[in-house]
This record gives structure tokens, sequence and C-alpha cells, in this order.
């Protein structure tokens, strides 16, 4: 009896090593794949709040009994009817909409950053002027502030302070938005301002890729303050096809830096004032364009066409321009100021009260010096960009190797680890105890084998 009695124990014993053992190793399996468990984990605790609002719910109608509460499983079906017309209108209007009428649109740009930059003629500069400027009569007379206008009708002249457009001053003419005076003519540094149409009207076909926008008034652009001049009147804005245009009617004075006795009325004329490669209508705002310019030919001109900074505005302007005196402000001539004849980005807000984010005078082409100029294409190698990238410093490297394993692992990797904070190390200390403890257990079972006096004999040599 006693020896079987000490079989039993020994089978028992075995059976409850064998469970702990297994408990063990499934432990460690749950700890070595912790996106299973942290998935698990996620589950249960997203499916808790649902299962406590559905139950709280439930319990509300049961436990309520006040004729308040009854009420309100009548008001739920009334006000489901309500919104089901609302769902059925919204497909209908899609159909319906065709071409916006857009009654207040704006017409933001600055054209070039040499429409911004100091002149080369001692105390003159290059700046805008809302309105039309009167004859002066004869060539080589400089504007007179009270001349000057910041706004005539619709039409305003505003320059970027660092964080948005405000009102123009005289006085801002002659400095950068920090307020610095301007630097030489090639220091690279801008006035930044822009002229503005507002109240523009005309039509906005975002499905079919179309547009069409006008806008009365007139703004006057003038170099060497005002030596030099015409005048911008009621731009027209078509888009379709995914390009656009917009044209102008210019006028001016025929003058000349050979001849500054020179001064003759230029009769006006319609011109593409800039070519948009790609505008995109779908925002309903509006949007901003970056005008052709790179790599644009024109004739009638000895135009430089090698270059960074090689372009032009559009042929019909340039002609105008030849006509004027002052061509070789608005395409690459070979001058040291190529680089600040890069046309702008433009602005079209669809309406004045909801506008797109004006573009940062500092991220337009054309914004730095003539060896570092940034075109919307990219420049072609040359002796001097080579020898600028040979010069450049090596990339920092990492504090440690450790940071750039983390950062080569894939995206994958790194969501994996933030699962399991504590990491293989943690798992291994939380498994070793259940291999203890069955080592132990089986130990004792064998001891249990031997028969009574063996053991005796063995306890009693030791």
């Amino acid at each position: 009896m006693g020896e079987r009695l000490r079989h039993g124990t020994v089978a028992v014993l075995l059976v409850a090593a064998l469970v702990l053992l297994g408990v063990g190793a499934l432990g460690s399996v749950a700890r070595a794949e912790p996106g299973v468990s942290t998935a698990a984990a996620d589950e249960t605790i997203s499916a808790t709040p649902s299962e406590s609002a559905s139950a709280t719910e439930s319990g509300t109608p049961t436990e309520s009994q006040s004729p308040t509460e009854s009420e309100s499983p009548t008001e739920s079906p009334t006000a489901s009817p309500t919104e089901s017309p609302t769902a059925t209108e919204s497909p209908t209007a899609t159909p319906t909409a065709g071409p916006r009428l857009v009654t207040d649109a704006t017409f933001r740009w600055g054209m070039s950053n040499e429409a911004n930059n100091r002149a080369f003629a001692p105390d003159t500069y290059n700046f805008f002027s809302a309105g039309v400027l009167p004859d002066p009569g004869r060539g080589g007379v400089q504007i007179r502030q009270d001349q000057w206008h910041q706004e005539v009708g619709g039409v305003s002249v505003e320059k970027w302070d660092g964080s948005a457009y405000r009102p123009a001053t005289w006085a801002g003419l002659r400095t950068e938005s920090s307020g610095a005076p301007l630097g030489g003519p090639t220091a690279g540094s801008f006035s930044n301002h822009t002229f503005l149409f507002a109240g523009g009207s005309g039509t906005v076909d975002a499905a079919g890729g179309t547009a069409r926008i006008a806008w009365d008034g007139d703004v006057t652009v003038l170099f060497y303050s005002g030596m030099s001049f015409f005048i911008v009147s009621d731009p027209v804005l078509d888009v379709a096809g995914g390009r656009g245009t917009v044209t102008a009617t210019l006028s001016g004075y025929a003058s000349s830096q050979e001849n500054p006795d020179l001064w003759a009325a230029v009769a006006p004329a319609t011109v593409t004032l800039a070519t948009l490669p790609q505008v995109d209508l779908t925002d309903p705002r509006g949007f901003t364009g970056a005008p052709a310019y790179a790599g644009v030919r024109v004739t009638g001109v000895p135009q430089v066409t090698t270059g960074a900074a090689s372009g032009s505005f559009p042929q019909s302007f340039i002609d105008y321009q030849v006509r004027l005196g002052s061509a070789p402000f608005w395409f690459s001539s070979g001058a040291s100021t190529d680089a600040f004849k890069v046309a702008l980005p433009l602005t079209v807000d669809f309406d004045a009260a909801d506008a797109v984010a004006p573009v940062a005078p500092s991220t337009a082409p054309g914004s730095k010096g003539p060896d570092e100029v940034e075109n919307s294409a990219p420049p072609p190698p040359s002796s001097t960009t080579t020898a600028r990238a040979a010069a450049a410093p090596p990339p920092a490297a990492l504090p440690e190797a450790a940071d750039a394993a983390l950062l080569a692992r894939p995206a994958t990797d790194v969501r994996l680890l933030a699962a399991t904070p504590s990491g293989a190390a943690a798992a291994t200390e939380a498994v070793w105890p259940w291999w203890l403890g069955g080592a132990c257990l089986l130990l004792a079972a064998l001891c249990l084998l031997f028969p009574p006096a063996a053991r005796a004999a063995i306890t009693t040599r030791s």
C-alpha cells in the first residue's frame, strides 16, 4: 500500500512539474511576441468603453421611471427623419454645381525682385505706385513723394513686413522687410512690395478647369525712381487645360539711358504679363502660381541663354519694353542682376474675405545673390557649382552608432519597439523563475523513487 502511495505521489509531482514547465514556455512565447500581446490589450481596452457605454445606455431606460425620460425614445425617431432629407439634398446639389461667379477676387504680384531693388543711379530705387503717374513732360525726372500713391481705387501697394503684407509707405520703398536700408543693386536685398488689384469679377469652373477673372485699375511700375516707368492697366486672368495667362494693357513713355532727353508717349497695347504652366483650381479660395521664366527664349533682344538665371518674361511683354527702352530689366542680358529678374509667384484669391496664404518673398525664386539663384528648373552644372559642392562640409556624424542603427531600422521595427518598452531583457528576467521551479520539482520527484532504506542510507552518509 505504501509503495503504491509513493508511486502515486511521484506521478502527481511529475504532472505538476510538466504543467509548470508548460506555463513557463507559454509565458516566454507571449513575451517574445510583444506585438500580439499589445494588440490584444488594445482590443480589450477599446472594447471596454463600448461595453460600458452600451451597458449604461441599456440600463438607463430600464431604471428610469420618470415621464421625462420615457419621452426620449419618442424624440429619437423624430430626429432621424429630419436628417434624412439633408442627406438626400447633398447629392442633388453636386450635379447642379457649375461655373462659380466671383465678384471680389484679388490679384497680387511683385513681378520680380529687380522691380523691388535699389537702382544703379545714385539714391534711386525701383518700386510700384498705385494709379497712373502723370506725364512729367521730359526724361530724367524722379517721382516726388506727393506724386506717389499707396492706394487708388481698387489698386494698392503692400509691403511684406516679415509675417504679413501691410500698406506700403514712402519710406518703406527704400528698406528691406526688417526696416534696414537696401544694399547696393547687386547685394540681393529687396523692399518686398507687391501690387494688389481688388474687386475682380468673373467665373471659375473647378470641375471644368477653366476660369476668367478681370480687374479694373492701374498701377505704375517705376525704375530709377521714375526716370523710366510704365503703367499696367486692367489685368485679366484666363485658365484652361491646367494652364493660365495674365494679360493687361501697357502704356508708358519711351526713354533711353544713352539719351536722357528722349521722352515720348508710346501707344497702349495689350500684352501677356505672365504665363502660368500649372494652375490648380481645386482650392475654393484661389491659387498661387509660378510664372514661366527659366528657359524662356525671346527674340529681338540680345538675350543670354546660358547660365543659372537664363530666361525671360513673355515675348509680347518684351516687345513692348523694347519700345519703352527698358527691356533689359525683364530678361537675362548677362548683367550682374540677372538673378533678380526671375518672375516671382503671383496669387489670385477668388474672394478677398477668404484668401489663400501669401507667399513669403524670402522663398521666391531669385531672392538670393547671382551665384545662388533658385529657379523652377535646376541650373546646369558649371565649374562654380562643382567647386562649391566640393568645398561644402560633410554632414555632421550622429553622436552614437546606436542612433545610426535606429534611424536605419525600418518603420515597422520602430513601431514594435515602441509597443514593448521593457525589451527582451525584461522578458527573460520574467521567465527564468518558471524553469527553476520546474527543475526543483523534478529533483524532488526523483528522490521519491528511491526506497525508504536507500534514502536513509543516503541521509546517513551525508
